[in-house]
């Protein structure tokens, strides 16, 4: 037998366990402690946290003041309340830290892809003068190296069925792209899936690498995924041995793969 990770091989946005599977968590420093092995006892597909699909992590109005169709809820202009407000200057950033609309219940664990949006920005900047960063944990970076990196541009994203690269205003429809993708978003955006686990989740960071204060609109993230309810395993006496993140240990005797997944950055470097 065998343990599998399933995360980055296929560019397909699939479950990477099934129902009554078994998974193995890691967080930033190895395997979580009141696990590792779960069973999968439920699935749910995850999407439109917020109406337009948008969940918005900076306006620049303020927390009431989402654009028309923007809310937490049809027809309400609220944001969430860890979202950034105000202006954002040039070569400045602003930060929304684990926003509670992302976190799980006990035992739940969130696997997730998304892509960048931007709505009526205003200051003479473009989109492609945006990057983002995610931390998870808080301190940890995620998609880059130890000296920095992990900058997220809309350039490296490709372009919804219905999508101007902005997002629209309320009463007025997406456009259609100039030529439509050979694969699709939601697929294409393998590297930056991640998961979180129950109340641990990402902060994220926005920076303005334009010329120019941005002094309008807002940005947020358009999310997709699958919800799993976990619950911790022990051992009943029936576990056997097999191999599991480098090293025999006992297992739940189950005969399909046990994926290992990694619910945060991991953070124990060394020397070799």
């Amino acid at each position: 037998m065998y343990t599998d990770q399933r995360l980055f091989r296929a560019r397909a946005l699939e479950p990477v366990a099934g129902l009554g599977d078994v998974v193995f968590l890691l967080d930033q420093s190895g395997p979580v402690n009141k696990g590792p092995f779960f069973l999968v006892k439920g699935i749910e597909p995850v999407f439109g946290l917020t109406p337009h699909g948008v969940l918005l992590l900076w306006n620049q109005a303020g927390l009431a003041a989402a654009p028309a169709g923007y809310g937490t809820q049809p027809n309400n202009t609220q944001c969430i309340a860890e979202a950034a407000t105000g202006n954002i200057a040039a070569g400045a950033s602003v930060k929304c830290s684990n926003p509670k609309i992302l976190q799980g219940a006990k035992g739940q664990l969130l696997q997730c892809r998304w892509s960048l949006k931007a709505l009526a920005l205003t200051g003479a900047d473009t989109v492609q003068d945006l990057e983002m960063q995610v931390s998870l944990p808080a301190a940890a970076g995620k998609f880059g190296l130890l000296g920095g990196g992990g900058y997220y541009n809309m350039a490296d994203q490709l372009q919804d069925a219905a999508d101007a690269v902005v997002a629209p205003a309320q009463n007025a429809n997406e456009a259609l792209p100039a030529a439509f993708p050979n694969i699709h978003p939601r697929d294409s955006s393998n590297l930056n899936e991640m998961f979180i686990w129950e109340i641990n989740g990402p902060t994220f960071t926005i920076f303005n690498n334009g010329g120019a204060t941005i002094t309008g609109g807002s940005i947020g993230i358009r999310l997709w995924g699958f919800r799993y309810d976990l619950a911790p395993l022990g051992n009943d006496g029936t576990w056997v041995k097999r191999w599991v993140y480098g090293q025999m240990a006992s297992a739940p005797a189950i005969d399909r793969p046990i994926p290992v997944i990694q619910t945060a950055t991991y953070t124990q470097q060394g020397t070799y």
